[in-house]
Order: structure tokens, then sequence, then C-alpha cells
């Protein structure tokens, strides 16, 4: 143990596990860019191969692509196959290699189910149809009791089941009925156009004439600005009884 040899061995042999585990611990941090970041470019507007560029260019990489057609309002100015959102988001600082999530605005809506809106109320049928992300267009009063007595897309009756484009407008013919009961006038102005039609359901009334403002460029957005007759908490109108909307922007 005393030996001269033995100690020499050990400290040679110390020395040189201290100096591996130092060349190791560095050659690891070298190899994970220990300490080193990237600034998170934005892809917002670019197509989905210049973004893969731009991310390659930087040791970045894709790892999911999603697509979606509808966008908020303030991204309506993305171009369809352009990117609107991504994860991480802009000006985050990541590593080398980081995988990122994009989401493109897709050229056409997904599909969806038609639904069977035969029998119900239209409060059911908008119900219903904004469940499945669609919406009422038309509902034109026909002779018969108040349900809803058909179903119509693009001016054609549709099955139930068959196919399509999310966020379509689906026509409807609804019982015109006749009531002697009086019911007072809902205030509209400030609704939207769904909101408008639900309201009218809840109280028995139809939608009539629709008169948009020539400054109305999308009427999904548009509000009631103006309707006949007005609002009154008064029972002065037959059950079903028509009320014209006029309407704006917001």
């Amino acid at each position: 143990m005393f030996n001269k040899n033995f100690w020499i061995n050990l400290i040679a042999a110390t020395i040189a596990f201290i100096i591996v585990t130092v060349v190791v611990f560095k050659s690891f941090g070298i190899y994970t860019h220990h300490n080193e970041s990237i600034e998170v470019p934005d892809l917002t507007g670019l197509t989905l191969n210049d973004a893969k560029k731009l991310l390659e260019d930087k040791n970045l990489r894709v790892a999911i692509v999603d697509s979606v057609y509808e966008v908020p309002k303030e991204k309506k100015n993305i171009a369809y196959g352009e990117v609107v959102e991504q994860n991480p988001k802009p000006g985050e600082k990541v590593k080398r290699n980081r995988r990122f999530y994009i989401v493109i605005r897709s050229f056409s809506p997904p599909m969806v189910d038609m639904p069977n809106l035969i029998d119900l109320s239209l409060r059911q049928a908008i119900g219903i149809l904004e469940s499945k992300g669609l919406k009422l267009g038309r509902a034109i009063k026909k002779p018969g009791m108040p349900p809803v007595m058909q179903q119509f897309y693009k001016d054609k009756a549709i099955k139930p089941g068959t196919k399509i484009p999310k966020g379509s407008a689906i026509d409807v013919w609804i019982g015109q009925g006749g009531s002697d009961v009086k019911v007072g006038v809902p205030n509209l102005i400030g609704k939207s156009r769904s909101e408008a039609l639900m309201i009218l359901s809840t109280n028995n009334l139809n939608m009539g004439a629709e008169i948009f403002t020539e400054a109305v460029k999308d009427s999904f957005n548009a509000i009631v600005i103006r309707q006949s007759p007005s609002a009154t908490a008064e029972p002065n109108i037959s059950e079903g009884s028509d009320i014209d909307l006029w309407f704006g922007n917001p």
C-alpha cells in the first residue's frame, strides 16, 4: 500500500478520470448546443414550402402540419395555402432541431354530414345546423304546420347524411300555420342574423324581408340596424307573423 508505484498509478488514474469526465461533458454540451438558442421566426403568411425552407435554414424542422378553413376575422387577409398558426410562437427561443407544429389555411372546407331537420322547430333546426358548422339560409313559409317541412342545399332537396362543405347555408320550408295568439315584438337591433333568427323562432315569429346596406361585404357578420314592426313588449301581432330586418356592418 505504501509502494511508490501504487501511488503514482492511483494519481495517474484519478487525473485521467477527471480529464475524461471534463472532455465528455464538454463534448455533450457541444453536441446538445448547450446555452445556444435560436429565435423563432414568424411563419404567418408563408406557404408550406417557404415555411419549411426558412425553418431548415435555421436548423429547425416541421413535425406536424394541420389545416383549417375558417380563420379569425383578423387573419382573413391570409391566403389559402398559407400559414395561419404556429407553435412555438414567433420570438420564442428554442434549440436546434426543435420541431414545429403549423396550421395551413386549406383551399377547401372540411365536409360534414347533412343533419335531418324535418319535423323540428325552426329553433331546433338552427341549433343543430350550428352544432354541425352549418348555418340557416332562407326560412321559406309554406302552407302547413309550423315545423320544418323540407330542407334544401343550393336550391335542391338534400337528404340527411349527404356530405356538404362546412359553413354551407341550408334553406328550409316551414309551415305557415296561423294563430290567433298575440305576442310582442322582440328588439333585434344589434343582433346578428343567426341571433335574430333564434330570437324570432323563440317568439314564434318569422323572418320577413332581409335588406342589406351597400356597405355590407359579409352578410354573416352583419347586424340588425332596423326592424319593422318596431320592438314592443305589448302583444300586438299574431304568432307566425313576419318581421322585416335591415342589416348593416357592426
